[in-house]
Parts: structure tokens; C-alpha cells; sequence
């Protein structure tokens, strides 16, 4: 009930886009494995699930994810030193949805700020990509959802020879190298999230 709540605050108030809502660690890897969110909202308590069996795989998937934790004992949880640098807040259940709000929204803000500042210098090659082949294109969301080429292969129905092919491919038409094709997909990405950052509950 807290986490369908807490997602209409998300969805409805913050107008970010919720990717999913999970009831356990096995959920929440499913997702991380589809689509892993740039925000993380986690229940410490989880069901009496260890979270870092969630948060551990989103971060190996996403480095630049992060995470607000959410739990009834907020006075006394201090996130491990090695996740701090990832949260941007803890939440007591019982407080306001105003004090959700006021950590969500700097952080959207925030986010919006940096994408801006990505795009300079590389709006051209933003601008065609939408002008690729409807396959190439699915290559580039796809490349943008931080998916390995055999992940990729096995989501179009195609070789990873063919993958490989395809990344050379568009990078060219782009004028890009492999790696900086990896970060214009990212961009792109976010770019065409259209009600702001995904998030998953």
C-alpha cells in the first residue's frame, strides 16, 4: 500500500515517469534486468528482504543511479558509507508527502540541469538518431538502457555478430567512436522521457 502510494506522489505530483512497483527483491532484479530506473525509491525493511540484494544489482547495471530510502525506523538508519555518495535522502514512512516532495523535486531539477549540460556540443548527433532505421534506433534505446550486446541480441531476435554490426555501423553515421555512442544513446534516452526521470518503487 505505501509503495502504490508513494508511486502516485511520483507519478501524479513529481511527474516523474514510474517504471514499476515491487513487493521483493526478486521484482526488483526483474526490473533492474529490463530497465534499470535512475532512481531507486527502497523500502530498508523490504519485506524482511536484505535491500542491498536490490540495490547492490541496479548500481553494478547503473553506476549513475540513485536512491531514496524509505522506512519507519528513519531517526536511526544511516546508509552504509558506500551508498551514500548514491542517496540523495532518507524518508520516514509517517512524514508528509510535502517531505517527499521537497527531497524529489531539487533532485529533478537537479537532473534536468546536467542533462542540459550533456547536450552541448552534441546536438547534431542527438538530433540524428531520430533519423535512423526503426531497428537502429531500437539499437540505440536499447544501448541507452545500459544493456550488453548479447542482452541487446537476444531482445531483437538477432546475432551478436549482427549487434556488433549495427553498433558500427550507427556510430559511423553518427561520427562517433563505440564509446561515445554508448553516452548519446544514454542522453537520447533521457532525453525522451517525457514526464522526467523513470523511477521504481
Amino acid at each position: 500500500m505505501v509503495g502504490q502510494a508513494i508511486a502516485g506522489v511520483l507519478s501524479e505530483v513529481a511527474g516523474l515517469n514510474v517504471t514499476g512497483v515491487c513487493v521483493s527483491v526478486q521484482e526488483v532484479v526483474a526490473l533492474i534486468n529490463c530497465s534499470p530506473p535512475r532512481l531507486l525509491v527502497v523500502d530498508v525493511e523490504l519485506g524482511g528482504e536484505c535491500y542491498r540484494d536490490a540495490v547492490d544489482p541496479l548500481l553494478q547495471r547503473r553506476p549513475e543511479a540513485e536512491l531514496l530510502f524509505i522506512t519507519a525506523m528513519a531517526s536511526q538508519f544511516v546508509p552504509p558509507a558506500d551508498l551514500q555518495p548514491f542517496t540523495i535522502g532518507v524518508m520516514d514512512k509517517a512524514q508528509a508527502w510535502d517531505q517527499l516532495l521537497a527531497v524529489l523535486m531539487p533532485w529533478k531539477q537537479g537532473l534536468c540541469g546536467g542533462i542540459t549540460a550533456a547536450m552541448q556540443g552534441c546536438e547534431l548527433q542527438l538530433a540524428a538518431i531520430d533519423r535512423l532505421s526503426p531497428r537502429e534506433r531500437r539499437l540505440v534505446r536499447e544501448l541507452g538502457c545500459g544493456l550488453l550486446n548479447k542482452e541487446i541480441a537476444a531482445r531483437l531476435e538477432l546475432s551478436v555478430a549482427t549487434v556488433e554490426t549495427y553498433r558500427k555501423s550507427v556510430a559511423a553515421k553518427l561520427g562517433v567512436s563505440g564509446a561515445e555512442l554508448v553516452r548519446l544513446a544514454t542522453l537520447h534516452r533521457t532525453l525522451r522521457w517525457d514526464a522526467g526521470s523513470p523511477a521504481a518503487v
